[in-house]
C-alpha cells in the first residue's frame, strides 16, 4: 500500500511535526521556506501569549495520546502554528460546550486522523462500519477507500479533470500539489443549524497564500474556502455519513492565479469582522 511504502521517507522530508503537510514560508517575503526550529519556537511563544492574555484556548484534537498509534510522521502532529493562525484569524468564537464548538473539535479530530493515522483502523472520530464521505455530489468513499486516497482527492473527487484529476492523483500526489502553498491552512465552523443525530452547518477554511502553487507565487492573499456540510453521527458522536458542498473550482482558480481573491466567494460573508482584532482593539 502505497501510504506505508512512503512512511519513512515522509517521516525524513518533513521539516517538523508542525508543518507535515504545509510546508510554506510563514511571510512572502520570507525565506519561501518551511518554518525553520527558531521561526516555530517564536510562533509557540506568541500563542501562548495571547492564550494568556485574551483568556484563548486552543481546539481540541482528540486521541492523540493512544498507545501504539500509527503515525504517518512518526509521532503526533504539533498544531501550534495552525493554532496560532486559528486564534488571530477566525471570525467567530464559539462559546465552551456548545453544539458549534464540538462539531469544530470533532471535525478537527477527524481532520488529524485521517492526515497522520496510516491505519484507518485506529481512527476513533468515525464509526468504522457505517462511514461514508462526498463532496459536491461526487463519488461517495466508505472508509478504507477515504483513507487510500486521502482527503484532498475525496474533497475535489468532482472537479473537471482539467482543474484536479482524481483518477490519477495518488495520496502521496494530492498532498504534494498543494504542500508550498500555504504555511498552515486552518478550519472553522461557522453556524451550526441541527444538532444530532443529522448535523448540517457552514464552514471557513482559509490560508495566507505565502507559497507557490503550480508554479503560481502568492503575494499573501488571503485564499478563503466557505461551504455547507452535513454529518450523521451515532450516540457515540463518530462520524457516519458526511457530505460536503462548496466552490472547488474558485478554490483552485485562485491560486492558478486565474481569479483574484476579490472575484470569489460573492455569496459569502468573506471580510466578517475578527474577533482577535477586536480583543487588541480593547487593549
Amino acid at each position: 500500500m502505497a501510504l506505508e511504502q512512503t512512511k519513512e521517507e515522509r517521516k525524513l522530508t518533513s521539516p517538523s511535526l508542525a508543518q507535515t503537510h504545509m510546508q510554506g514560508p510563514l511571510a512572502v517575503n520570507g525565506s519561501g521556506k518551511a518554518l525553520t526550529r527558531a521561526e516555530l519556537e517564536e510562533v509557540k511563544k506568541d500563542l501562548e501569549k495571547i492564550k494568556a492574555e485574551f483568556g484563548l484556548e486552543e481546539p481540541v484534537r482528540s486521541f492523540m495520546g493512544e498507545e501504539d498509534t500509527s503515525w504517518i510522521f512518526g509521532g503526533p502532529p504539533d498544531y501550534s502554528l495552525t493554532n496560532y493562525l486559528y486564534l488571530k484569524e477566525r471570525t467567530h468564537v464559539h462559546k465552551p460546550g456548545s453544539l458549534e464548538q464540538i462539531v469544530e473539535n470533532l471535525v478537527k479530530t477527524w481532520e488529524m486522523e485521517r492526515s497522520h493515522k496510516a491505519d484507518c483502523r485506529q481512527h476513533q472520530s468515525v464509526d468504522q462500519e457505517r462511514f461514508a464521505i462526498s463532496a459536491n455530489g461526487g463519488k461517495v468513499f466508505n472508509n478504507s477507500e477515504a483513507n487510500k486516497v486521502g482527503n484532498y482527492n475525496v474533497l475535489l473527487n468532482a472537479c473537471p479533470a482539467d482543474l484536479w484529476d482524481s483518477e490519477k492523483s495518488t495520496w502521496e500526489d494530492s498532498h504534494h500539489k498543494f504542500r508550498e502553498a500555504f504555511a498552515a491552512f486552518p478550519w472553522e465552523v461557522l453556524q451550526v443549524y441541527s444538532g444530532p443525530p443529522k448535523v448540517a452547518f457552514t464552514w471557513r477554511h482559509w490560508g495566507t497564500f505565502t507559497g507557490t502553487y503550480e508554479e503560481n507565487k502568492g503575494k499573501g492573499e488571503k485564499v478563503e474556502m466557505f461551504g455547507f456540510g452535513t454529518a450523521v453521527v451515532n450516540d457515540k458522536l463518530q462520524l457516519c455519513d458526511v457530505e460536503i458542498f462548496y466552490n472547488a473550482e474558485e478554490f483552485i482558480s485562485v491560486l492558478r492565479g486565474q481569479k483574484t481573491v476579490d472575484e470569489v466567494n460573492a455569496d459569502w460573508n468573506s471580510g466578517a469582522t475578527c474577533p482577535f482584532a477586536a480583543m487588541v482593539a480593547k487593549k
